[in-house]
């Protein structure tokens, strides 16, 4: 039985060169390139005869060329009539936009095409793992030159320190904005973040049809031997708290406290002394409560607020004291080494 994981796009038709198509992104680059006249796009915008008016005018070719290859002899074997079988009982649900065959086909011709479906019904082009190594050496070498000094970092200074970062690359611990090392003596578990499968942003609670039937909840990870130490079983409840919030708990500044705590799943697929906390449950946004506009009151859906936010237990930076620690090379911010307690809540 063939499963069908693909669905029409749901939004909105528009059209753009005249052709019918969803909205989305590469509809509204299109949209643009028409609007302003831009070559190579249209009609002929690939060739005579050979249209950019949607985008899998774009993405097929660019399966065929997955399907090519590097060089002559690289090609993918072109699908015999099971895998055709295979592609065309996945995709009959589908229609124009998502699954256009005789078109793609015309684009292609008979032989790409039949290759490309090899590269679709794969989800990809992957190279068998006994091509890892060639004897005892990594088969894909890199072969150009590695840099392990960079003379542009050395060069720039820590704006907190008005030192020199070093050009090369350094082991250092934990650090503040003006150097000084972060440490918080009587914290013992090491607090890390994830993005679940259904939950890639934080935007994601809202969509209902990626998560199946209940919307996701969140869960405290933790391996069995500190669920033990700390007393803590599966779906016990559980508070986590830091030296930047020793209460463990969310202030939204309205008068309302929310307890930075979630359920405990207790695995063994996570390092003793580490808890993880996946991203994008535990809200009181994003239509989790009643909110009122001009007037209005919209209803809130309590299954968008189930789990858990850890960030407000993230270590501050104790030389700010109002933002997170920070990569002072790369920017970004570093919730890497944020030291809790876990309490049974």
């Amino acid at each position: 039985k063939v499963r069908q994981p693909m669905v029409q796009a749901m939004t909105e038709e528009v059209r753009v060169f005249g052709v019918k198509q969803p909205l989305g992104m590469e509809s509204v680059l299109l949209g643009i390139a028409e609007k302003l006249k831009l070559p190579n796009h249209g009609k002929d915008g690939l060739g005579k005869g050979q249209p950019l008016e949607r985008a899998d005018d774009w993405f097929i070719r660019l399966t065929a060329n997955l399907a090519k290859g590097d060089k002559p002899g690289t090609e993918v074997p072109a699908a015999d009539k099971a895998e055709q079988q295979i592609y065309a009982e996945a995709h009959k649900h589908l229609s124009g936009y998502a699954y256009d065959p005789q078109r793609w086909r015309k684009i292609l011709g008979d032989d790409m095409f039949l290759r490309a479906i090899t590269v679709l019904n794969r989800g990809g082009r992957f190279e068998d793992a006994e091509y890892a190594y060639k004897g005892d050496k990594v088969h894909h070498q890199f072969k150009n030159q590695f840099n392990l000094y960079s003379e542009k970092v050395a060069l720039g200074k820590h704006p907190g320190t008005g030192k020199n970062f070093f050009g090369l690359p350094v082991a250092d611990p934990v650090l503040d904005f003006h150097g000084n090392k972060v440490e918080d003596p009587g914290y013992d578990m090491t607090l890390i973040t994830y993005k679940d499968i259904v939950g890639g942003q934080s935007r994601t609670i809202g969509n209902y049809w990626s998560q199946g039937r209940e919307l996701a909840e969140n869960y405290i990870l933790m391996n069995s031997r500190d669920a033990k130490r700390i007393g803590l079983r599966d779906g016990n409840r559980a508070q986590i708290i830091s030296a930047s919030n020793s209460e463990g708990v969310w202030d939204l500044r309205n008068g309302q406290k929310i307890p930075i705590a979630g359920k405990v799943k207790v695995i063994e697929g996570i390092r003793p002394g580490v808890i993880a906390v996946s991203w994008s449950c535990g809200h009181w946004a994003y239509g989790a409560n009643d909110v009122r506009v001009d007037g209005k009151l919209v209803k809130g859906d309590k299954r968008r607020g189930k789990g858990i936010c850890p960030n407000a237990a993230m270590r501050i930076d104790p030389a700010l004291g109002d933002m997170c620690l920070t990569d002072p090379i790369g920017a970004s911010a570093s919730y890497y080494d944020t030291k809790v307690k876990v309490v049974k809540a």
